[in-house]
Order: structure tokens, then C-alpha cells, then sequence
């Protein structure tokens, strides 16, 4: 979680490219606000590539589009025009905000955004499970680690991440539906991965067995439940190896690991390598983790 009203976002300039490229990311970054959030399309002096996609993380803001008010809770994300009609803000009943969000430009990202309306509406509500979200978060982990280097990659992830919202819209990039333990056991360890401490604690909280729980869980997800948190930790231990100064000792405690050598130890049987090894030779791996 980000610091209140703190941004961290990555503007793009790459003067290197011969040909035009069809999309291409002008930015992306991660904001928390908990006061003075006000942009209003028409008279915004920022600048931004032509279309914005935006998604919340946590908190509640509003948006207008045109005639229309949405709230903003978490999990839904908005594609607007980014100078067009439309005023997104903090209202009165919400007193904390934090989104992720990218800003295209290009010919591919006019034709996705007619799509994207048409679709799924001017608000939609993603999973962070689904592809788009999980994309997203990594090019801004990619990002965040500086391993954009040039503008073709950067057009890549842009091509792939309005690729991702086509097949989401057509039914293909969202997960399936889960039962609603499942879905509960998902939520849980998604917010409480850091705290918890064993399987048979999340099938109390959830009030079933824990063997029922493994079984309707491996049936849906492909795992089971600790398999699924070991995974939400690694992923978050990569992104606090790639995008922070952390000691080892800093990171397995923030993910939930007493020691640090049990971390080191789950870390490369995971991935296959140690964290110490990621840090130093970041730009020669890239996960993203099923």
C-alpha cells in the first residue's frame, strides 16, 4: 500500500523508434489520495497519452462520464478519453483512494476504447484475478524495476495489454466463477497473506473442514490453498525485491515469513532461483505468475 497521497507513476519519452507504432504506453503509476483528488477531462493542464485506463486497488472514489455518476469501489476500472467529458473525484462519504493506471496513445487504442464502451460499459468491474489487472500490475512492476528500455517493448505491453481487455470482453480473460468458499478463501488470503499462519486457521475462519476446503479448492483453482499463498507471497516478494532497498530479513517478515532462511528456501524453489540472485540480475528474469 502506498503512503497517503503519494504517486508513483513513469512517464515515457523514447526518441529511437524509426516507424510509427500502431499503441504505444505514455505512462503508468499507482497513486493513493485521501484528500484534494479532483480531474475533470475538459480542463485538465497534464499531460498524458490520448486514452486513460484506470482500475482501483482499495477505497472509494466517483467518476462522471458525460450524463452518468459510477462509484468507484475496489475492483472496478474505467477507458476514457483522456481530454473528454468526464470529472473523477473523492466524494464526501470516502476518505482514502488508491488506483493503478496507464495512459496510451495510438490508432489501437481509439479502436479498443469504442470496444471497451460497448462491451463492458463505461465502469467495469475487474477481478484482480483477471488478465487485464494482472497484466497491468506487471508492466508497472516492470516499470518500477526500470527494465523498459526502449519504446518497441513499451509498445509490446501496450499492444498485449489492450490485447488482454479484447479478450476479456469477449468472455475469454476473466477467471472462472468459483464456488463462494472458494471465493472467500481467495479474498482472505489476497488481504491477509502477510498474517496468516496456517490452513487449518482459514478453514476455521471459513467455517468448514480443512480437507473439504483443500478438495473444492484444488477442483476450481488447479491448487490448493497453500499453494495458492505461497504463490500471492513470492509474487509480492518479487515486487518488493525489484522495486525496493529491503534487507531479506525486511521482505520475509512483510510477507509472512518468520525466517528468513525458510524465505530464501520457498523463494527458489519457486522460482528457481534465490532472491539474493533476482535483485542482482533483475533484468535477465521476467515472471508473471499464472
Amino acid at each position: 500500500m502506498l503512503q497517503a497521497n503519494q504517486i508513483s507513476s513513469y512517464i515515457f519519452r523514447f526518441q529511437d523508434t524509426a516507424l510509427p507504432l500502431p499503441v504505444s504506453l505514455y505512462a503508468v503509476g499507482r497513486e493513493r489520495k485521501t484528500s484534494d483528488y479532483s480531474h475533470a477531462g475538459m480542463t485538465r493542464k497534464d499531460r498524458s497519452g490520448a486514452y486513460l485506463f484506470q482500475y482501483t486497488v482499495a477505497g472509494q472514489a466517483a467518476i462522471r462520464i458525460n450524463d452518468q455518476v459510477f462509484r468507484l469501489d475496489a475492483g472496478t476500472g474505467f477507458l476514457v478519453p483522456f481530454h473528454s467529458d468526464y470529472h473523477y473525484y473523492i466524494p464526501e462519504e470516502s476518505c482514502d483512494y488508491e488506483c493503478l493506471f496507464l495512459s496510451f496513445d495510438g490508432n489501437e487504442a481509439a479502436k479498443c476504447w469504442s470496444f471497451f464502451v460497448s462491451q463492458l460499459g463505461s465502469v467495469h468491474h475487474f477481478s484482480e484475478h483477471s488478465s487485464p489487472i494482472r497484466l497491468a500490475n506487471h508492466i508497472y512492476q516492470e516499470a518500477s524495476a526500470k527494465k523498459i528500455s526502449d519504446a518497441y517493448k513499451l509498445s509490446a505491453f501496450a499492444y498485449q495489454f489492450l490485447m488482454e481487455l479484447y479478450r476479456y470482453g469477449k468472455g475469454l480473460g476473466m477467471p472462472k466463477v468459483w464456488p463462494e468458499i472458494v471465493t472467500q478463501a481467495v479474498q482472505l488470503i489476497d488481504e491477509h497473506y502477510h498474517e496468516m499462519k496456517s490452513l487449518d486457521e482459514l478453514a476455521h475462519r471459513l467455517g468448514v473442514s480443512k480437507y473439504h476446503l483443500i478438495k473444492l479448492f484444488n477442483r476450481s483453482m488447479g491448487k490448493t490453498p497453500v499453494e495458492y499463498l505461497t504463490r500471492k507471497r513470492m509474487e509480492k516478494a518479487v515486487e518488493l525485491l525489484r522495486t525496493t532497498t529491503w534487507s531479506l530479513e525486511q521482505i520475509s517478515q512483510e510477507i509472512g515469513y518468520a525466517d528468513v532462511n525458510y524465505f530464501s528456501k520457498v523463494f527458489r524453489k519457486s522460482l528457481g532461483i534465490p532472491p539474493g540472485r533476482l535483485r542482482k540480475d533483475y533484468d535477465s528474469y521476467d515472471f508473471m505468475f499464472d
